[in-house]
């Protein structure tokens, strides 16, 4: 069958389950959600959030309720502007899976990941090799792919806070406008003055996505960290401790560790300590008041680790760094002339950025037997014992 080179896939983050039928047993679900550029999983055991790129505003994928109807590893692409015949291999943009889901349609690798999460494709779902390598082990012909369109999300901190996520309506859908954003704000009981709506509203469908609370916010990828932010009379900002501790999941000792300030009966930290501590950085935009956090986040046991700056989510060269493992762990971790690093007195594979030493993931993964799981959507990366 000749695949066009069409790419597009969004999915909508709500819970959806699938049905149990004769011919397939329990039936997995994808959903795409084009504004933003995500695919929810859903299967009996395990729901899973992916980042995509979808199709252009001049060849939009198809929305609709769709089944899986085909699979191939190492796909042949056929261009559909001249005929040329590319088979698998580094120029395919197929890359080395392929989810047929309609027509020429379907979900697939690529050899442009850095085309992911933005709209990019003739139509079809472009995904990080490694993600639709994953992907494609977990589906079966005949489970359900819902191509849908919803632009607003309402996202709640560790503390409860809310705030609205509006992504941009790529299609001129007209799902945007005043009045319905403000019917959400009110179905969510998200409170928003009519000037900081206004102020706020002059980036729609610019902003990527456009936050709304009465106040500053800060966010990561697609969660909110925190609608709990103060600023000072110097301008310095500063985070609800409650907040930073909830989403990194830092123990009390840890988080005492920051300077942190009284206002309001709440803890406040500085967002330059925050960094310091954690690793992450922080982009400023006062006038859509939204803090970007912006990190790859390691956990070891559900609690916070380390960030790293080497995360390839294309083929899954996450590198973490061995000093922060092995104090967590207990291994101890020398360095030898002869040997390099060693860990308990083993040589290790380990690479070298600014004076410090990292361990891919896949060696850690092999040498200890840890359940290690990637998360490319969030950037988090959990380690785990099996």
């Amino acid at each position: 069958m000749q695949t066009k080179r069409r790419c597009f896939i969004t999915l909508i983050l709500i819970f959806i389950f699938a049905f149990a039928n004769t011919c397939y047993g329990f039936a997995s679900t994808i959903t795409v959600n084009i504004p933003s550029r995500t695919i929810y999983f859903v299967s009996q055991n395990i729901s899973k959030l992916y980042p995509i790129a979808v199709g252009k505003i001049v060849s939009t994928s198809p929305l609709g309720t769709y089944r899986i109807i085909n699979k191939q590893v190492n796909p042949t692409w056929i261009s559909p502007w001249n005929g040329q015949v590319v088979p698998s291999g580094p120029n395919n943009p197929l890359g080395y899976r392929w989810i047929g889901f309609y027509s020429d349609y379907g979900i697939h690798g690529n050899n442009m990941p850095s085309s992911i999460g933005t709209l990019a494709s003739s139509g079809c779902i472009r995904m990080y090799e490694a993600d639709v390598e994953e992907l494609y082990e977990m589906v079966n012909y005949g489970d359900i792919v819902n191509v849908v369109y919803q632009t607003m999300f309402a996202k709640t901190s560790p503390t409860g806070g809310k705030a609205l996520f509006v992504y941009p309506d790529f299609y001129k859908k007209g799902l945007n406008t005043r009045q319905l954003i403000k019917e959400e704000l009110s179905d969510e009981g998200i409170k928003v003055s009519d000037d900081i709506f206004d102020k706020l509203y002059k980036y729609i469908n610019i902003s990527d996505p456009l936050v709304f609370s009465d106040g500053y916010k800060v966010i990561h990828n697609n969660e909110l960290v925190s609608d709990d932010v103060y600023k000072s009379d110097k301008g310095q900002l500063y985070i609800n401790v409650d907040d930073i501790k909830g989403f990194f999941n830092i123990d009390d000792e840890k988080i005492k560790s920051l300077n942190s300030i009284l206002y309001d009966n709440k803890n406040y930290a500085n967002i330059d300590d925050i960094g310091n501590m954690t690793g992450v950085k922080f982009s400023i935009d006062d006038n859509t008041k939204t803090i970007k956090m912006v990190g790859n986040i390691i956990y070891y046991e559900g609690k916070f680790l380390s960030t790293t700056d080497y995360a390839d989510y294309q083929n899954r060269g996450i590198y973490i760094p061995i000093k922060e493992f092995c104090n967590i762990t207990g291994h101890k971790v020398e360095w030898a002339k002869d040997k390099g690093v060693t860990i308990d007195g083993n040589p290790v594979k380990y690479k070298i950025y600014n004076s410090k030493s990292y361990i891919s993931q896949k060696d850690l993964k092999s040498i200890y037997g840890l359940n290690i799981i990637v998360d490319s959507s969030s950037n988090k990366i959990y380690i785990k014992r099996q």
